[in-house]
């Protein structure tokens, strides 16, 4: 009798939980972008919110909260419930920052839970206006004349990792010089403060098309199909500086896979939408589409990868 009652017991919960899946969201979902309003992150998530609220039948609340590399906002989502009603849109940012800072009041992989990479992008080298090379060939040779100095959106970016990483890899003779952001950064650039900047394709194809910076490189071993005007770092004989750039959501640690599972496809139906693809295009960028599986691999893969590179590179110490 008691194994009769416990299957019942058993099916009624599996029930519950079919139909809790069934009926999300049953409310409003905030999602947090841990950056400023007008940033690329933020205006992804804003164009996405929209495609999103025609699947769910529910508002789209977003909140910002910019701040340390991204940690602040990072922080609130790992105090929500895991009921997918409170969500984060990151970049690769919430794999670099950690690395530097000791001091996180939650545990990066316990506490977070991957759900869906919408977006990945190379990393692009631009050079601003002290810049003379016009391709990665001549930069290396200019950069092994004078010193360079590197721009970053902050300390813990996925720029300033990038940076250390070109720097470890080719062997570049460089300063790393942090701004507080990729705005400020540019501005730097221009302005011959600053030699380069590394970041998506998203943050600094703009500044190229307008002619305001010029593309050096595509961090990959071949050339990228939506930019094959640009030489990559792989034709030069650099290797190691493969990773991509991404963006992705995230919901807090704990949630039922089968939660997961159904965010993950609504968020690749509303990524197949025709302004999500236009978007792509017009930020010369790739959708993801990745189980909440792969993509959580690729997460922890990326966490400690940085943090080795911290490690042998003495970053924040």
């Amino acid at each position: 009798m008691k194994s009769i009652i416990a299957a019942a017991v058993l099916a009624a919960l599996g029930t519950s939980v079919a139909n809790a899946q069934d009926s999300f969201p049953d409310g409003p979902v905030t999602i947090i972008v841990p950056y400023g309003t007008g940033g690329s992150t933020d205006t992804t998530m804003r164009a996405l919110a929209i495609e999103l609220e025609k699947i769910w039948n529910q508002p789209i609340v977003i909140v910002n909260r910019p701040g340390a590399g991204s940690m602040i906002g990072t922080t609130e989502l790992t105090q929500a419930e895991p009921d997918g009603k409170t969500l984060l849109i990151n970049t690769a940012a919430i794999t670099t920052a950690p690395a530097l800072q000791s001091d996180l009041q939650f545990d990066p992989v316990n506490d977070i839970t991957p759900i869906s990479l919408l977006i990945t992008s190379p990393y692009v080298l631009v050079g601003g206006a002290n810049v003379q090379s016009t391709d990665f060939s001549g930069f290396m040779e200019e950069a092994q004349s004078r010193l360079m100095f590197m721009a970053t959106a902050g300390p813990g970016s996925s720029g300033h990792f990038m940076s250390e990483l070109v720097m470890q890899a080719a062997d570049l003779p460089a300063d790393i010089v942090h701004f507080g952001g990729a705005g400020e950064s540019f501005t730097n650039l221009m302005g011959g403060h600053a030699d380069t900047y590394i970041s998506t394709t998203q943050s600094v194809m703009p500044y190229v098309n307008d002619g305001r910076a010029k593309a050096l490189a595509v961090l990959a071993p071949e050339r990228f199909p939506l930019l094959p005007d640009i030489q990559s770092s792989g034709e030069v004989g650099v290797a190691g500086v493969e990773l991509e750039g991404w963006v992705a959501i995230f919901g807090p640690g704990g949630m039922d896979d089968a939660l997961v599972d159904r965010i993950n496809a609504d968020l690749a139906e509303a990524m197949a939408s025709e302004r999500m693809q236009e978007q792509l295009e017009q930020n010369y960028a790739l959708a993801g589409n990745l189980s909440p599986a792969e993509f959580g691999e690729i997460y922890v893969r990326d966490l400690q990868i940085w943090r080795d590179l911290a490690a042998e590179r003495g970053i924040g110490q």
